[in-house]
């Protein structure tokens, strides 16, 4: 008998294969529902499953006088130009982003070079990166800059200056995981949710006030024009990837949505406390130094806290940074945190290098920039008591007529808290607040170089949870 006719032995038997869920991705340009030159609104259409991948497309224009004489801030990019995101299913606001150009710049200084450098430079019309000076003094000097005029003398390359034509012009798009935290991990299934899900962006605003300038754009030196901007509500769009499974895992997803317990997804939010410390009063003078006690609390009551991040804004706008950059202190300010009744740390930290290690561990990954760009820790006199800057590591190049040493050596100072219990970046391991508020008790070290008003910006990212339940959303508080 040929070896073909015979049955095979059960344990040399092969295991029929699995069934291979086939996977199809469709893509619709939607128009907003509303717009105006303050806000935005869309509506997505209830087909299949929300792709993170989907994006906003958006560009923003100057007044004809302004004609490529502007560009977005260098480190923030379009994402200055919203101020405020909701996911909303029907009227619940499932998730917000507030200060969003502020936050997007924190967290965008955890990508690496060649994203920021190569992606994000046409995408999103920033400037990042930093690299050894074209005059060989041992400086350094931003990347992707046009420095054809002269080893010190740089221009934003045209690509992505602003324009006032709505045709001939830079367009931008911010991914839906970066507008909201929960879209990295949660894929809506809008096919089972019976309420309208619309995505609504409150629009920054630059009018022709001096106090205005950087809020969405920042001009070149010696500009005396109208420095307004506006949105071109003509190339406003969502792209909107819908993916869509076999009919089998569809209907699987359908059964437990239509189940006694539905589907439940757990995900991440934004709470934003905003406050401000003033100005030492008197102002020191000299080489004196005083220090000033602050202490803010953040109604947390509740809520399973994961992280807090924060920066800190002078009033006076950044003429490369724009209102995004967050100003370190030459005598190093120091923070602790209460939470509970007790103590994050057993003593103040202090110590920028600290400091800098307390931030990666948020975002669970290194902090992408130079040590003098985060601190002046390698550019003072500690052996003065106001701590001068002695030492420079930035050019003294100019960009558009603009001296960028003074604006970008230690004005990307953010800090952060991880409040996490595991070191697995996992849902259900935050800290559970209380009744009492999250205290922030800070000691900042006045100087007559740092007695300006400070305005502070904290986020918190709490755990929340969505159940989907016969086409119904809830959402935890």
């Amino acid at each position: 008998m040929s070896s073909s006719n015979q049955a095979l032995p059960s344990a040399l038997k092969v295991a029929p294969l699995p069934t291979i869920s086939t996977m199809n991705i469709e893509t619709s340009i939607l128009d907003p529902i509303t717009i105006t030159q303050q806000s935005c609104r869309f509506v997505l259409e209830r087909k299949g499953i929300l792709d993170v991948g989907s994006a906003v497309q958006l560009s923003v224009h100057p007044v004809q006088a302004g004609d490529d004489k502007c560009f977005l801030p260098f480190r923030t990019g379009i994402s200055a130009a919203i101020s405020r995101a909701v996911l909303r299913i029907g009227t619940t606001a499932v998730a917000t982003s507030d200060e969003f150009g502020k936050y997007h710049t924190i967290k965008r200084q955890f990508k690496t070079n060649e994203e920021k450098q190569l992606k994000d430079f046409t995408t999103k019309g920033t400037i990042d990166g930093m690299e050894g000076d074209n005059s060989a003094d041992g400086f350094y000097q931003p990347c992707n800059i046009d420095w054809s005029g002269g080893a010190k003398v740089g221009v934003v390359p045209s690509l992505i200056k602003l324009r006032t034509s709505e045709v001939e012009c830079p367009v931008f798009t911010i991914k839906l995981s970066e507008l909201f935290p929960m879209m990295r991990n949660v894929m809506l299934p809008l096919y089972l949710i019976h309420e309208p899900v619309s995505i609504e962006l409150t629009w920054s605003r630059q009018s022709a006030a001096a106090g205005d300038v950087g809020n969405i754009a920042c001009f070149q030196d010696a500009y005396a024009g109208d420095t307004s901007i506006s949105i071109g509500t003509t190339n406003v769009k969502f792209l909107a990837d819908y993916l869509t499974y076999t009919d089998d895992r569809m209907e699987e997803t359908a059964k437990l949505v239509m189940s006694d317990t539905g589907m439940v997804m757990p995900y991440e939010d934004l709470i934003l406390t905003s406050t401000s410390h003033p100005a030492a009063n008197p102002a020191p003078a000299g080489a004196q130094v005083f220090p000033q006690s602050v202490n803010r609390e953040l109604g947390l009551s509740g809520k399973v806290v994961r992280s807090i991040v924060g920066m800190d804004s002078k009033t006076q706008t950044n003429v490369v940074l724009g209102k995004y950059s967050s100003h370190g202190y030459n005598v190093a300010d120091s923070y602790n945190v209460r939470i509970n009744d007790k103590l994050k740390y057993n003593r103040p930290v202090e110590r920028e290098a600290y400091k800098q290690s307390q931030l990666s561990q948020v975002f669970n990954t290194d902090l992408n920039v130079l040590n003098c760009e985060f601190s002046t820790d390698q550019l003072t006199d500690k052996q003065t008591a106001n701590h001068p800057v002695a030492n420079e590591m930035i050019t003294d190049a100019t960009i558009e007529g603009l001296t960028i040493r003074g604006e970008m050596e230690g004005h990307q100072h953010f800090f952060g808290i991880d409040l996490t219990t595991s070191p697995y970046n996992v849902m259900g391991v935050g800290t559970e607040v209380g009744q009492k508020p999250i205290s922030i008790d800070r000691t900042i070290h006045r100087t007559a170089e740092n007695n300006a008003e400070r305005f502070n910006s904290y986020w918190a990212v709490v755990e929340r949870q969505m159940v989907l339940q016969g086409g119904q959303v809830r959402v935890s508080a």
